[in-house]
This record gives structure tokens, C-alpha cells and sequence, in this order.
């Protein structure tokens, strides 16, 4: 089997590592946009590509074998991309794809990480694959859009495979990573809006598992346990023996956030590595 994963960022790589147990009967080609990642991605595959998905010559030439293609697109760069530069990136690049459709007939599965943040804020309510999308901002809207670009041009003979991602928690993105700049801080509110994670072994075992059993349609992927901001924050410099965060007064948060189920994921046979949050 051919297997092209175009984005080799921070899911893309853990996925392609965890891929190196399939070699003796998996053709794997990886590719990025940057000509300085090429050095790290070429031991871990066949073939390392730089590729701009929003260019058919590009695409086509990393897509030419592939049977299954997973898309792990991120904007370039590390600081916030506005609206037009998420639009480049997830509809430039899928307008190219369904074009170039009609010239890559062994293409039989697309996989997409997309995020949860299509569902917006639901007020602390639970949501789950039949909650109508109600993205919060234009990034979200453009993540809504790119899904119902590629779901479709889901057909029995090409399968197409939405997962929504939780935040994301890992190597090289822990919390205490993420949180421990807070230590003896204080934050407006009282953290009570939840928030839904993943992590990223997670992310990769379920692309995985997408590909070997043909997943097709919206699964969430997140972990079992939603978890407050404030306990999530708090928690974490406990761990690393931080001093604690300070709350604020404000009893009324921006925002409740969502609370996101897990279920289809579950019903598909997928046993999440990670659960819940560890620290």
C-alpha cells in the first residue's frame, strides 16, 4: 500500500514515525513545505517531498501513487495566520485536490484533520457529529468549509475520513509547557469554561486505524474526559510544583466552551491511549 501524508508537522510526524512498525508492506511518502525539514523526514519514508498542495503540479507529483492520502495541513509560520491565509491553506489546497481527482483514480481513502472548534461555543452543552457547526470565528468557518469540500467527494470506491481534533497534548507540547509561564499569575474569571483534549499518540493510532478499517464520515477525536480550564491549569503546576494560579473575581466567563463526545470513535473500536489528561 501507498500512503502520501501531506503536512509533516507536529500530528503528520507522529504519525509517520508510528507508521515505521507498517514498512515491510507500506510505501510511504511525506511531505513538507520546508526545505529544512527534509533532512529529518527522509530516513522515516520512500520518498520526502517539499509540496504545495495549492499547486496541481505539486500535489499531483506527491499523490501520483498514493492509494490512501492523509492531509495534515497547518498554516506556515508560527505566529496566528488571519482568515485568508486559513483559507489558503485548507480550501486553495482542497479546490486543487477535487480537481486533480479525475487523474489519480487509485486514490481510494482521504484523511483530514480538522479541529473541533467548527462547533463553536455551545455553552458548556455536549456536542457531538450530529451538532449542527457553529464556528466562532472566520478560522473556524474555513475549517467548515474545507470539511463539506472533501465529505463531497466521499464515494464507495473514495472514502473520505473527517477526524476533529481536540486540542492537542504530547511530546514537544505538554502542559506544563504550555501552562507553567502562569505560575503565580492572575487570570480574569474562574476557569470554568471546559476544554477537550488529545493526544497526539492518539491522533496517529486513530488515523491508523482509519486506514486499516476504511473510516469514512465526521468522527471526533478527542478524549473521554472534558476538563475545566481552572482544574486543567491548576493541576499542571501542582505537578511541576508551581505556585498556584490566581482567579479573578468575575463570576460570568466569556465563555462556557463545549463538551465534546467521544462516542463514535468508541463505537468503532478505537481504545484511546490516553484517556483522560495526565500530569
Amino acid at each position: 500500500m501507498h500512503l502520501t501524508i501531506v503536512g509533516c508537522g507536529f500530528v503528520g510526524l507522529a504519525l509517520a514515525r508510528q507508521l515505521q512498525d507498517d514498512r515491510s508492506h507500506l510505501r510511504l511518502t511525506l511531505t513538507t513545505t520546508s526545505e529544512e525539514r527534509l533532512a529529518e523526514l527522509q530516513p522515516l519514508a520512500e520518498q520526502a517531498r517539499i509540496c504545495d498542495a495549492t499547486d496541481a503540479i505539486s500535489l499531483k507529483q506527491s499523490l501520483r501513487d498514493a492509494e490512501i492520502a492523509v492531509f495534515c495541513l497547518g498554516p506556515k509560520g508560527n505566529s496566528q495566520v488571519d482568515e485568508d491565509g486559513y483559507r489558503n491553506t485548507f480550501i486553495d489546497s482542497f479546490h486543487c485536490l477535487t480537481g486533480l481527482l479525475p487523474q489519480l483514480p487509485q486514490l481510494r481513502q482521504i484523511i483530514y484533520t480538522s479541529s473541533c472548534s467548527v462547533y463553536g461555543d455551545a455553552q458548556g452543552a455536549w456536542v457531538s457529529e450530529s451538532t449542527p457547526t457553529n464556528p466562532s470565528n472566520g478560522h473556524g468557518a474555513v475549517l467548515v468549509e474545507s470539511e463539506s469540500l472533501l465529505l463531497a467527494i466521499d464515494q464507495p470506491q473514495r472514502r473520505v475520513c473527517v477526524l476533529r481534533l481536540g486540542a492537542l497534548h504530547g511530546p514537544g507540547r505538554e502542559f506544563k509547557d504550555r501552562f507553567e509561564n502562569l505560575a503565580g499569575q492572575t487570570m480574569p474569571g474562574r476557569g470554568q469554561q471546559f476544554t477537550n483534549w488529545v493526544h497526539v499518540d492518539d491522533v496517529a493510532g486513530a488515523i491508523r486505524a482509519a486506514m486499516t478499517e476504511m473510516w469514512s464520515g465526521v468522527i471526533n477525536l478527542v478524549n473521554d474526559q472534558p476538563i475545566r480550564l481552572a482544574e486543567l491549569i491548576d493541576r499542571t503546576l501542582s505537578s511541576e510544583g508551581l505556585e498556584p494560579i490566581r482567579w479573578g473575581d468575575d463570576p460570568k466567563p466569556a465563555s462556557s466552551g463545549r463538551r465534546i463526545r467521544n462516542t463514535r470513535l468508541h463505537a468503532l473500536g478505537y481504545v484511546l491511549k490516553h484517556p483522560k489528561p495526565t500530569f
